[in-house]
């Protein structure tokens, strides 16, 4: 994971999972309960980098 993942912050609501970037609050990435644990596992993993939601928000102010 980058230093950005300390930056993400996690939410659970009743059917989902929100993550929300520090720097860009803004911007809501919604991962289903139900794939909350493949989800986790991609990022330990390396498969799913936290960095894109930085670059995600980057690309919507821009």
């Amino acid at each position: 994971m980058t230093q950005d993942a300390g930056r993400v912050a996690a939410k659970r609501i009743n059917d989902h999972v929100e993550l929300v970037h520090a720097d860009h609050p803004e911007l809501v990435f919604e991962v289903p309960r139900r794939d909350w644990e493949a989800f986790t596992t991609a990022v330990k993993s390396g498969a799913f980098d936290l960095g894109t939601l930085e670059r995600a928000a980057e690309e919507h102010v821009a």
